[in-house]
């Protein structure tokens, strides 16, 4: 089976990670969602979701599609 991540953070742009997740699925493929830290986030439009999977969680071995909606901002990611 083909396996890709997301990796996003707070305040991404609901249509930037929510339309190829669906896509994604939609064509068979596991999708994981990966966020700096574990929990609740929300998009710009007020869209959220559960994060499960935090950056340190990932290991790319594991997965053949890479997608990062948008681009990872700084301050997004809060480093």
């Amino acid at each position: 089976m083909i396996k890709a991540i997301i990796l996003t953070a707070d305040k991404f742009e609901d249509m930037e990670l929510f339309f190829p997740y669906f896509r994604l699925l939609e064509e068979g493929i596991e999708v994981d969602i990966a966020a700096p830290k574990k929990g609740h986030i929300e998009g710009e439009h007020g869209y959220g979701l559960e994060i499960e999977k935090t950056f340190d969680d990932i290991q790319s071995d594991n997965y053949d599609i890479l997608l990062v909606p948008g681009g990872l901002q700084k301050e997004r990611l809060q480093l």
